[in-house]
């Protein structure tokens, strides 16, 4: 809580003086603060707050500070003694005084600062002024040289024709004539006339000359241009186009309803009809496509959990099972919270069953295949086909498992655990064409032709489709979705060639062994013209 200060005061008829003693208070923290009838000087950690007895001028009123004392020379408004320095008076009147002093000096403030900005505003127009005047004068001056510079080049045109004229004798053939119209100011005309014999005259036609006149000025045509519609109306050298792009993608759900968008096309801005256009796309099996028009819906209305579904099964057309994942949890989270566009609990429960079947058979594509068994059992417990899919995932990790400690015993050069795991992988899965293939590579390490032939061939059936899985008459979802690329098949297939060549090779057999040869050279052709 501020101490109040200590101070004397005097006065005359028109001024009061008041020192203050600031007992050791650095002059920095003094503040002065007059009004028409307030007087209020801070001084940590003093403070002096004064209603004064009558109305001051606080422009003209003063404050020094000498010797460690604040002196304050206040002018008075009327010129008469007061005989007491505060006003003395009820809490009311009082507290009504200070809040008139001090509106009076706030409009006061107002009106100074009012004043300060328009002498501103007034400088800054006739600097203005004054720079358009002397880029008036200086355009002034640049006109007069460029007409004078003009004048110069066509007195010398005019002067290089006229010699060129007269040196011209008129009893050659042809002759040329150029002749020049003064303009009313005196300056030559830049239009010629040339005149030249249509055909050579007779020796007694006293060399006539047919003068050829110019052809009429050309017809005035108006042309139109009509630029690009941009939503931002400044010039491309002065915007920033990528910028503005961003907005608009990010705003073009508001700004589909904007007059400025009124040129765009419809599938630039209106989510539903960009989704049934990727539904289209859909059916006709061009999913690139499906995707590009389900993002562009998405990117108009971000709830359009319809559409997010759709391109997630796009993506698990295309094998792409990372983005397929991400587009199905996003889906089953804005599912639970907008159920509003489902019109009834079926449509909801058919809807996450389909999401969750496609985020099932993308972690297969991923090889996560715990992720999917969980996957599958958010479905219906009576789905047979759910059940079948995770019996049959639940083979294959076992297999791949088994598989795994293979490779990485074939990695560390033990052979013989390596063919004994690839074994216990083949008997729990005998459609594992990847274990089938590292255990035929194990058996031409370990030089058992034979074995190595054996697992060739019959992985190569299996890449090729000659020997029916035996999930193919199961219900199953997931075989056709774990089966290769058609481009991993043409690889394999052409590993396990060269692989069998090699052990035809080592067998003796090198007839066979040209036979895998050509096919493996037929097949590297198919392969270079796929990429």
């Amino acid at each position: 809580m501020p101490v109040s200060g200590e101070f004397t005061w005097e006065e005359t008829d028109g001024h009061i003086k008041v020192a203050i003693p600031l007992k050791g208070v650095s002059p920095k923290k003094v503040d002065v603060f007059t009004a028409s009838s307030i007087l209020k000087v801070s001084y940590a950690p003093f403070l002096l707050d004064l209603n004064l007895y009558g109305e001051i001028d606080e422009e003209s009123s003063r404050a020094v500070l000498k010797n460690g004392t604040l002196k304050i020379c206040l002018v008075k408004k009327i010129n008469k003694p007061w005989g007491q320095l505060c006003f003395e008076g009820t809490k009311n009147e009082i507290m009504q005084r200070r809040r008139k002093a001090l509106k009076d000096r706030d409009e006061k403030v107002h009106s100074h600062m009012e004043r300060v900005a328009s002498k501103k505003v007034e400088e800054e127009r006739m600097v203005f002024q004054q720079h358009m005047a002397l880029e008036e004068k200086e355009r002034h001056r640049l006109d007069h040289i460029k007409a004078r510079e003009k004048k110069n080049a066509e007195d010398a045109m005019y002067t290089t024709f006229s010699r060129l004229q007269n040196e011209k004798s008129p009893e050659n053939l042809p002759t040329k004539g150029i002749h020049f119209k003064p303009e009313k100011d005196g300056a030559p005309h830049e239009e010629l006339a040339e005149t030249m014999d249509a055909k050579q005259q007779p020796q007694d036609d006293k060399g006539e000359e047919s003068e050829a006149t110019m052809p009429p000025p050309r017809k005035v045509t108006h042309s139109t241009f009509r630029h690009t519609p941009r939503l931002f109306k400044t010039p491309s050298r002065e915007s920033t186009i990528k910028q503005e792009q961003e907005f608009i993608i990010k705003n073009r759900s508001n700004l589909k309803k904007n007059v400025l968008l009124n040129d765009v096309d419809i599938g630039d801005v209106d989510p539903v009809w960009l989704n049934s256009k990727g539904d289209e796309c859909y059916g006709k099996g061009d999913f690139c496509s499906a995707i590009n028009a389900y993002t562009e819906a998405l990117e108009a209305d971000e709830t359009m959990v319809h559409a997010l579904g759709n391109r997630a099964a796009s993506y698990l057309h295309l094998r792409e099972g990372t983005c397929c994942i991400k587009d199905c949890l996003v889906a089953l989270k804005m599912s639970d919270a907008s159920e509003s566009q489902f019109d009834t609990l079926l449509e909801t429960i058919q809807f996450r069953k389909k999401i969750h079947t496609h985020l099932a058979l993308a972690y297969c594509l991923n090889e996560e295949y715990a992720k999917a068994i969980e996957a599958f059992q958010q479905l219906d417990e009576n789905d047979e086909s759910a059940i079948e899919c995770i019996r049959h995932l639940e083979v294959l990790m076992e297999a791949t498992q088994l598989k795994a400690k293979a490779d990485s015993s074939f990695a560390e050069g033990d052979l013989i655990n390596a063919n004994e795991f690839y074994t216990q992988a083949l008997s729990v899965d005998p459609t594992l064409v990847t274990a089938l293939m590292n255990r035929a590579a194990c058996h031409l390490a370990m030089e058992n032709a034979t074995d190595c032939i054996d697992d060739c061939t019959l992985a190569l059936k299996l890449v090729s489709g000659g020997s029916k899985p035996k999930h193919e008459d199961s219900p199953c979802l997931i075989t056709a979705f774990i089966s290769p690329k058609p481009s991993v098949q043409r690889k394999w297939s052409a590993t396990l060639l060269c692989r069998r060549a090699a052990a035809k090779r080592m067998s003796g057999d090198c007839q066979g062994a040209s036979i895998d040869s050509e096919e493996l050279a037929k097949l590297e052709t198919k392969l270079l013209q796929h990429v």
